[in-house]
């Protein structure tokens, strides 16, 4: 049928969209106690507002008392710091190594002398003294011109 899923497959869903952040739970000690301090934060501010019951009572409370609206602040906050540490921070360790890489080529290239001492290193030769390996072309010297010097 179109659109039904099982009782399995929807807890499987489930699951699949919880464990990252259960596995992050599990593993990452700051992040727990980011998440006790706001239950703490909660705790405290719940049992504080619970003193004036309905909505207008809340709100009189809301505006007459300091330390609830600190407690809902400090619940704020811890909600937003364990925000933060759920996200993933992204590792530019490979485009930052590229961009040197990059960079220092394009110095490379653009000074001259740089770059004749570079490849005269990567080719093997010194530029003092030249190179050991015979070149792949000698243009030949006629012979007949050198020795007969009365033509």
């Amino acid at each position: 049928m179109f659109g039904r899923k099982n009782v399995a497959t929807v807890a499987s869903d489930v699951l699949d969209g919880v464990s990252p952040y259960v596995d992050r739970l599990a593993h990452d000690e700051k992040l727990r106690r980011r998440l006790a301090a706001v239950l703490t934060a909660g705790a405290a501010a719940r049992t504080r507002a619970k003193k004036h019951t309905g909505l207008t009572g809340l709100a009189t409370r809301l505006t007459t008392d300091p330390v609830l609206r600190t407690q809902l602040g400090e619940v704020s906050s811890q909600l937003q710091k364990a925000s933060n540490r759920l996200k993933k921070h992204k590792s530019h360790k490979l485009r930052n190594t590229v961009l040197l890489l990059a960079g220092a080529g394009a110095v490379v290239a653009a000074i001259p002398s740089l770059r004749e001492a570079v490849m005269s290193k990567l080719d093997g030769s010194d530029s003092a003294g030249g190179s050991d390996v015979p070149p792949a072309y000698e243009p030949a010297t006629p012979a007949a011109e050198t020795e007969n010097p009365s033509a």
